[in-house]
């Protein structure tokens, strides 16, 4: 499933229509630029944001902040240095460029946007001047490369699942179509977000071959039918890593997952439920860790230093006390079971995503080498 968003200006023509004919599985939608970010977060959907004319500048940076987004079509659209940079900073999106062979700005703006990016499916389309056969081959070929940003190897679900103690559990589901079992990852929020900020990991780790499950934990997102996070008493705000025990187990559940390759991963308080969970449950081989951790007690640490589990530490310097625990942990740990990453400043996990746009990949490159052993 595909979620297409169309994006024109009140001037501009309308190409919805023609553009989705054809395929039931791709949802449409067409809205103003300033509308694209509230139109991505409605749908749980990857998602192909087309920009037409004018309107399409606005929209790539709309989408740029959202990460559901696998692919942009920008059609006739004139682009600056700044819209340029942006695609060359966006590896893992695929970008088309498509102009009218007259309108010599913008087929030179949308050149120049398919010459940067670095996917290997970005392309260029040229439409005819004066024969209609061309200009609807062209929109058939822009069709086609819409279809072919679906997921069709991956499906996408909202799941709700029960907790312990009567929470009810809300998460987004990706699962590779995949004839073998595939590993799992579980993923947890800080305390002062929700899901949404692994919107990009959740699907990068689609992609790469892992079955993700990307948890509101509770009192927070979606999952708040007992309460909201603060309002709850600490010693049952302290019991959230049960949460994470109950998706390992929903995702062991299922007969397309490996029950015996699952991964945690969290930051902050995320990150301690992680920790917990992987205690507690021997399924669990990997731990990406993304600030702010330090042992609850020596059981913790025993456990990510025994050889257990490979661990992933990020950190920054400013976050002296935790980079000081993860430095002594990934130091203890027996030889290539732990990797350590410490950026500069005092940056949360999902805030170093913007500051480094590489960071994500990295996590996802990781775990997939180390569940695939």
């Amino acid at each position: 499933m595909l979620h297409c968003i169309v994006v024109a200006g009140e001037a501009e023509p309308v190409l919805a229509e023609g553009l989705a004919a054809g395929d039931s599985d791709i949802t449409w939608s067409q809205c103003l630029p300033q509308d694209v970010p509230a139109s991505l977060a409605a749908s749980t959907l990857p998602a192909v944001v087309v920009g037409i004319g004018d309107a399409g500048s606005a929209a790539l940076r709309a989408a740029a902040d959202d990460g559901s987004v696998c692919g942009v079509v920008l059609w006739d659209t004139p682009l600056d240095r700044a819209d340029l940079e942006l695609l060359g900073e966006w590896p893992e999106v695929a970008v088309l460029g498509v102009a009218h062979a007259s309108d010599r700005r913008s087929l030179r703006a949308v050149a120049d946007a398919f010459l940067i990016s670095a996917h290997p499916d970005s392309d260029l389309v040229v439409a005819g001047v004066e024969d209609p056969a061309a200009d609807d081959a062209a929109l058939a070929r822009v069709r086609a490369w819409i279809t072919g940003r679906r997921a069709a190897s991956v499906t996408v679900d909202e799941v709700v699942f029960a907790g312990v103690d009567g929470w009810e559990l809300h998460g987004t589901r990706w699962l590779p179509v995949s004839d073998v079992p595939v590993p799992g990852v579980v993923l947890l929020h800080t305390g002062r977000s929700d899901r949404a900020a692994y919107s990009r990991l959740q699907r990068l780790l689609a992609e790469a071959g892992l079955a993700v499950l990307n948890l509101d934990w509770r009192g927070r997102g979606e999952s708040i039918n007992r309460g909201s996070y603060f309002d709850l008493a600490p010693e049952t705000r302290d019991l959230a890593w049960q949460d994470a025990l109950a998706a390992l187990d929903h995702l062991a559940g299922l007969e397309s997952v490996d029950e015996t390759r699952l991964a945690t991963a969290g930051t902050v308080h995320g990150a301690e439920y992680a920790v917990r969970a992987a205690c507690r449950d021997p399924r669990v081989v990997a731990v990406v860790l993304l600030t702010g951790y330090r042992p609850q007690d020596q059981s913790e640490a025993d456990h990510l230093t025994s050889g257990e589990v490979d661990t992933l530490y990020i950190t920054c310097t400013g976050h002296q006390v935790t980079t000081r625990a993860m430095r002594e942990l990934h130091s203890a740990a027996p030889a290539g079971r732990s990797q350590y990453v410490e950026y500069p400043g005092s940056a949360l996990g999902y805030q170093l995503f913007e500051l480094d746009h590489d960071l994500e990949p990295r996590v996802v490159r990781w775990l997939a080498e180390v569940l695939n052993r």
